[in-house]
C-alpha cells in the first residue's frame, strides 16, 4: 500500500514553485501518492504561463511539471476560492489540472501521511 501525500503550494516565489513540484517528483518515484493543492499566488504553478518560468542556470518549471505528470498517482488541484481572487479563469490552467476547493484539500490532508507547504 502506498502512502499518501498533500502539498499546499501558497507562493509564487519561483523557487518555492521548484522546490513543490523537485518534492512531489521525489514523493512518487519512492511509490508515494501525491495531491498537490495551488492556491493564490502559488497558482502561478499550474497556468500555461508556468511553462516558461525559469530559475537561472535550471530547465523551465514547465519541464518539472511535465515530469511529475507523467508518474502514477498524482493529482494536481487549483484551488476555486484563489482563482476567483487571483482572476485567474479556468482557461489559464494546464490540461491536466483540476478545479477544486479547500474542502478537498482537507479531507485528503487528513487521510495523507504528510502534509507540506510551499
Amino acid at each position: 500500500m502506498s502512502e499518501n501525500y498533500t502539498i499546499m503550494v501558497v507562493s509564487g516565489e519561483l523557487h518555492r514553485l521548484y522546490m513543490s513540484y523537485i518534492t512531489a517528483i521525489g514523493l512518487t518515484a519512492t511509490g508515494s501518492g501525491v495531491y498537490m493543492f495551488f492556491t493564490m499566488e502559488g497558482l502561478k504553478g499550474v497556468t500555461k504561463d508556468s511553462e516558461e518560468l525559469v530559475l537561472p542556470g535550471q530547465k523551465p518549471l514547465g519541464y518539472y511539471v511535465s515530469k511529475l505528470l507523467e508518474m502514477e498517482d498524482v493529482e494536481l488541484a487549483a484551488c476555486s476560492f484563489g482563482m476567483n481572487v487571483m482572476g485567474i479563469p479556468k482557461e489559464r490552467l494546464l490540461a491536466a489540472v483540476k478545479v477544486s476547493g479547500v474542502t478537498e484539500f482537507a479531507l485528503k490532508s487528513n487521510q495523507a501521511k504528510g502534509t507540506m507547504v510551499f
